[in-house]
């Protein structure tokens, strides 16, 4: 009796734990696995740790369509990956930094109290600079890879890409 109440209980945490972890899943559709195709026939490739093309491809796919995410994208040709993964994530953080100062310019009400200061330049303009810097540099530290792809060049160089996304959902509150 005993064994038969442990195994149920075991059979039920176990269905459990399988549709909870199939339900955070990326469902990757035809045009994805012919997309992955097709980049593979060119040479890219994920690093062996990471997700399968085909995963990283839907997920991509997944946050661009989301409007609570902003997803930049950058690559770079360098010597090594490492390099190229670093200049090339530094850019797409540049891009996310520039799409977010525009969002936050968009979003920010200007009162209309505009104080001339002695250099010329008006209060609420240098209030919606400060609040742009700090918003950007604090949501910046939250931006992660999406997708990461290299390919070796027939010159023997490493082309990188990186595509990054960050939840603006949190900037508009």
């Amino acid at each position: 009796m005993k064994f038969s109440y442990l195994r149920s209980l075991l059979v039920f945490w176990s269905m459990t734990l399988f549709v909870s972890v199939s339900w955070a899943q990326t469902t990757v559709t035809k045009e994805v696995k012919k997309q992955a195709k097709s980049m593979k026939k060119e040479g890219w490739k994920v690093n062996d740790s990471d997700k399968s093309i085909e995963l990283q491809l839907a997920d991509l796919q997944r946050y661009t369509s989301d409007d609570d995410y902003i997803v930049e994208s950058a690559s770079q040709i360098s010597k090594s990956y490492h390099l190229g993964y670093t200049s090339a994530r530094a850019k797409a953080l540049r891009a996310l930094s520039l799409r977010l100062s525009t969002l936050i310019a968009s979003d920010t009400e200007i009162a209309q109290t505009n104080v001339q200061k002695e250099d010329g330049e008006a209060e609420s303009q240098v209030a919606l600079n400060a609040r742009i810097k700090s918003v950007s540099q604090e949501t910046l530290s939250n931006a992660f890879p999406v997708l990461v792809l290299s390919r070796q060049l027939p010159d023997g160089t490493c082309e990188v890409q990186v595509h990054l996304a960050i939840e603006v959902d949190e900037i508009n509150d």
